[in-house]
């Protein structure tokens, strides 16, 4: 039997798999974080200064001029201290230890916060559309194997090969993506549309769960194809991504403490997209969050401008889909250690108490967001200019769409001239390439940008521009003349194999040599056709087998990350049931192996790629 990358086969799939679906979407346009640690200490993020893989560093620490390995001053804001007092990273973003942060949300608000998520995607654990539930002999055919590995499953009475993938129910096998044209419609999709005309509405039964579609004219007939995440006829639409939460869910008060310091009168509230809806659906109360320090600072002045350790707020990440539980961090890491600007992480254990005592929620990341004045501060040496986190078709920059720009700051003024000149300058007649260059790197850091491509192609993230149109911020920099600079955010889904659950529904990494990038990607396709910029990527494609992601580095940086947070996702002191994403304690070292065999078989496809 053909398929065609399930497709038709897995409508809702992909929801279960990740975002089309990504983590973006209905993040508060206002939420702010911090700049980027230095690389010091283990794991650490650099400034400016660039470095491979290894733990002690030694690059710098950013324009904000912290030495090797350095940190900014220590310090808060409002009930904490001086808002001029710099961030302190070393308390903030740790990376030799775990530290443990309580939440305490008074049960009045903490029923608010699940009223207001009720009223807009259903009771917890519900299990809402969209939640595919892969039959159990799926699950089993992974018995004793590591995701990547080959598989076979009965499909509608035929044997299919697949591939051992991660989905919130555990390992299973899902069947190999094909070719789109080669999806053979079973009977009973044909019989379904009967007596109906194309394009009228009609029902099928998937796995047990009646699906709504659209009668289609396929090869064989007229067949009712499931309604995918993009729509009608189950093409998942990539050059869109999807809000499955209508807006951000709502903050409330709470009270935060570390080791050593308490906060009051603090905002939080839940975030993400699918990685919130699915979890929430399941029943699985480890979800995403969002703290914000001075949220309730007019009503309750003494908080006015309150920092955690100097910083406006924090972004925690659940780790979904990532059995590793280290994507997320060291996929922002990584781009940091390189030179490039990204936020600075750390693992955190979250407890939180909403009435009944402090519970274990797990092992999550604590991220910065780039729109905060210090992040700004520290690797551009201000704040003043534009920041932007596009999101849809603006984001693709083929069309000029300022509304899906969605600028973080400045919003009152609704000045897009300098998002408009980079759109010009990368649209500018290419006839004259030195001078069509010369514009462009006028509007943008153009080696920082193909460094970014170059390395996130060699981790292979697909949930990045070239498949989705988010998960990135831009900065517009007055001091450079209004050049924007990339800056690369939520990287959940690095180091992922290309049969993966995400390459299922046609959402796999990008190839090196980019072939499957059309002009609707002119920021890769504009550049890449060039000779000079092609030159440029090939060369950090290279470095970054060579020295960002050298495999020996790379595995002993996962195993110490791994080592790092063991204790606290398995074991007495481990993630508890109704609070992990793990369906069974071997799950995480498997994660790890994983993403141990991408590293090792990556060089193989950058020597190759190079050699062409």
């Amino acid at each position: 039997m053909n398929l065609r990358s399930l497709r038709y086969l897995l409508p809702f799939a992909a929801l279960a798999a990740a975002p089309l679906v990504g983590c973006g979407g209905s993040e508060d346009p206002g939420a702010s974080g911090a700049g980027a640690g230095g690389s010091g200490g283990g794991s650490g993020t650099t400034g400016t200064g660039g470095n491979g893989m290894g733990g002690d560093g030694t690059g710098g620490g950013g324009t904000g001029g912290n030495g090797t390995g350095g940190n900014g001053a220590g310090g808060d804001g409002g009930a904490g201290g001086s808002p001029k007092d710099g961030p302190d990273y070393d308390r903030a973003f740790p990376q030799d230890r775990v530290p443990r942060i309580d939440i305490t949300i008074a049960p009045e608000k903490w029923q608010e916060m699940i009223d207001d998520m009720v009223s807009m995607i259903g009771e917890f654990g519900a299990q809402g559309p969209g939640v595919f539930q892969p039959p159990q002999e799926w699950v089993d055919a992974c018995n004793e194997l590591v995701a990547g590995d080959e598989c076979t499953i009965e499909l509608f009475g035929s044997p299919a090969e697949g591939t051992c993938s991660v989905l919130p129910g555990g390992l299973t096998c899902l069947p190999k993506p094909q070719d789109p044209g080669e999806f053979e419609p079973p009977q009973d999709w044909i019989d379904a549309c009967n007596d109906l005309a194309a394009s009228d509405p009609c029902t099928i039964d998937i796995f047990g769960t009646e699906t709504p579609g659209t009668c289609t004219e396929e090869e064989a007939g007229l067949a009712c194809m499931p309604a995918g995440p993009g729509g009608p006829g189950g093409d998942p639409g990539l050059s869109s991504s999807v809000d499955l939460i209508p807006r951000s869910p709502v903050y409330v008060e709470c009270e935060v403490a570390t080791e050593d310091r308490k906060w009051e009168h603090v905002g939080i509230r839940l975030r993400g997209n699918a990685s919130l809806l699915l979890p929430w659906g399941a029943g699985n109360w480890k979800l995403p969050l969002r703290l914000n320090f001075d949220r309730f600072e007019d009503e309750y002045p003494e908080t006015k401008n309150q920092r955690f350790y100097g910083f406006d707020g924090l972004a925690f990440t659940s780790s979904y889909l990532d059995p590793s539980l280290l994507r997320e961090k060291l996929g922002t890491d990584i781009f940091a250690k390189a030179g490039i600007p990204a936020p600075a992480t750390a693992f955190y254990r979250v407890f939180i108490d909403h009435g009944d005592g402090p519970i274990y929620f797990g092992l999550y990341t604590g991220i910065e967001v780039p729109s905060d004045d210090s992040f700004l501060d520290r690797h551009f040496g201000g704040h003043k200019g534009n920041v932007y986190k596009p999101d849809g078709t603006g984001a693709r920059w083929e069309t000029w769409d300022p509304d899906t720009l969605v600028k973080q700051n400045h919003e009152e003024e609704a000045d897009f001239s300098d998002a408009r000149a980079l759109f010009d300058a990368l649209h500018e007649d290419r006839t004259d390439a030195a001078a069509w260059r010369a514009g462009l790197e006028a509007r943008l850091d153009v080696d920082g940008f193909l460094h970014w491509l170059a390395l996130n192609t060699v981790i292979e993230d697909w949930d990045v521009y070239g498949r989705l149109p988010h998960n990135y911020y831009l900065y517009s920099d007055p001091n450079k003349g209004g050049q924007f600079t990339w800056i690369p955010w939520d990287h959940t889904f690095a180091w992922t194999d290309p049969d993966s659950a995400g390459a299922i529904v046609g959402l796999k990494a990008l190839p090196l040599d980019m072939s499957e990038v059309s002009e609707q990607w002119p920021l890769i396709r504009y550049l890449l056709d060039d000779p000079v910029y092609l030159e440029i990527y090939r060369d950090y494609v290279r470095q970054a087998a060579e020295v960002e992601y050298e495999p020996a580095a790379a595995e002993a940086w996962f195993k110490a990350a791994h080592d790092l947070i063991a204790p606290y996702v398995v074991g007495p002191e481990g993630e508890i049931e109704g609070h992990t994403h793990l369906a069974s304690p071997a799950d995480f070292d498997n994660g790890l192996a994983t993403l141990i065999a991408h590293a090792k078989g990556r060089a193989a496809d950058v020597e190759a790629y190079l050699a062409q």
